[in-house]
């Protein structure tokens, strides 16, 4: 079944058709002070806000692969990360709201903030990866230049990437009583959710084609992969966001669910990353694991 399987259940054309900037107009934002947002809370938004508006970056080193060369893999990043920009922006005017100064700049965010906002901060995370992030740009090219296949490992390791982050933002739904919060995270998911059908779409097909890809893949996701937004941000600011959002009974499910999801395609079947991954950073800060 799976080498019948193509990009067909993804509609490219009409995700492409429908892309636009994510819709918040249903956001009650003058009554995200009336509720209580928590430290825990503050600090796992703060660190989404970083990924998303980190995204271009990560454009970038896949830009430098093969999958340049190939029209519908750029068309779709070319939405993808314009929808991911919008969505750092939804976040850093989410804590703007609620009063939060954030360094270096501590900008007041709000409705009427300049685009794009937290610039100086955006800045300050960039330089200060300093000398690895062009090394991995140029691990990325190098290996782009030596696998034909290496696009399946970029499309695998997305739809890991957007599966974690599209359960997170659910986990966080689950646990927050904040309902305004609820109501941004509703409607960033449904984008999320197209982002990750299309990785998985283009995972699935070009695994079930090629027997190379699958071992290179399966490979590089047993020895190089780590939950996304690992060297962004602090190891222990990636491990607290893991272990507060999935260290419990439910999250727990939670990632044997998405694990399963991962397991189903083609040369990953048995595959634990999530649930590893959210063991150890546990492990890390000293905290007991329920799965």
């Amino acid at each position: 079944m799976h080498e019948a399987m193509s990009t067909s259940e993804f509609d490219l054309d009409k995700y492409l058709r429908a892309s636009k900037r994510v819709d918040l107009s249903g956001v009650e934002w003058p009554r995200i002070r009336d509720h209580v947002l928590t430290g825990a809370e503050a600090r796992c938004l703060t660190y989404m806000m970083d990924i998303e508006s980190h995204t271009v970056v990560f454009l970038r080193d896949l830009l430098a692969t093969r999958a340049s060369f190939e029209p519908e893999v750029t068309a779709f990043l070319s939405c993808w990360v314009y929808e991911e920009l919008w969505h750092g922006e939804a976040f850093s005017r989410f804590l703007g709201e609620a009063g939060l100064a954030i360094p270096p700049s501590y900008e007041r965010i709000g409705e009427d903030s300049a685009y794009p906002s937290r610039g100086r901060r955006q800045r300050w995370i960039r330089q200060r990866l300093g000398e690895k992030g062009y090394v991995s740009h140029v691990g990325t090219l190098l290996g782009s230049l030596a696998f034909r296949d290496f696009v399946s490992i970029h499309m695998t390791w997305g739809a890991v990437n957007e599966l974690t982050t599209l359960g997170a933002y659910q986990r966080l739904i689950a646990r927050t009583e904040h309902p305004i919060l609820v109501q941004m995270l509703q409607a960033i998911i449904k984008d999320e959710r197209r982002h990750f059908a299309f990785y998985r779409a283009q995972a699935r097909m070009r695994l079930a084609r090629s027997r190379q890809a699958r071992r290179i893949t399966r490979f590089s996701l047993d020895h190089l992969w780590a939950p996304v937004g690992t060297g962004v941000r602090p190891q222990p600011e990636t491990d607290f966001v893991a272990a507060h959002l999935f260290g419990d009974a439910d999250g727990a499910l939670a990632l044997k669910e998405m694990d399963a999801i991962i397991a189903d395609l083609p040369g990953l079947d048995r595959t634990n990353l999530l649930t590893g991954a959210t063991r150890e950073a546990c492990e890390r800060l000293g905290l007991s694991f329920d799965a």
